[in-house]
């Protein structure tokens, strides 16, 4: 709240797991403060990240940020599913996967 309405936020848990809620078309209601979802791609054996999470999160004006994800096919998979974020340990294997796609700027 001292920070102000400028300060980006994300969902916490319980945010996360209502848009996932929403992504299947059931209700819940989510914050509005937060302008993203920084998630795992999973957790355990729940797959959190998928085409539904991500299509539910646009939906409501968030992007979406995984984490840690070091893996180059996994970093394309996520990127093909419109994930904004790609949070990884190996910037080098990104760097790589972004400049094979033409979006490294």
């Amino acid at each position: 709240r001292l920070a102000g309405p400028r300060l980006a936020t994300s969902l916490g848990t319980r945010g996360v797991a209502a848009l996932r809620l929403r992504s299947y078309g059931g209700p819940a209601a989510l914050r509005r403060s937060a302008v993203c979802a920084q998630v795992p791609e999973t957790h355990g054996r729940l797959r959190v990240v998928d085409r539904r999470f991500v299509r539910a999160a646009h939906a409501r004006g968030l992007q979406v940020h995984v984490w840690t994800v070091n893996d180059a096919e996994r970093m394309s998979a996520l990127l093909d599913l419109g994930v904004d974020g790609i949070v990884s340990d190996h910037i080098e294997t990104l760097r790589g996967v972004l400049k094979d796609r033409g979006t490294w700027v």
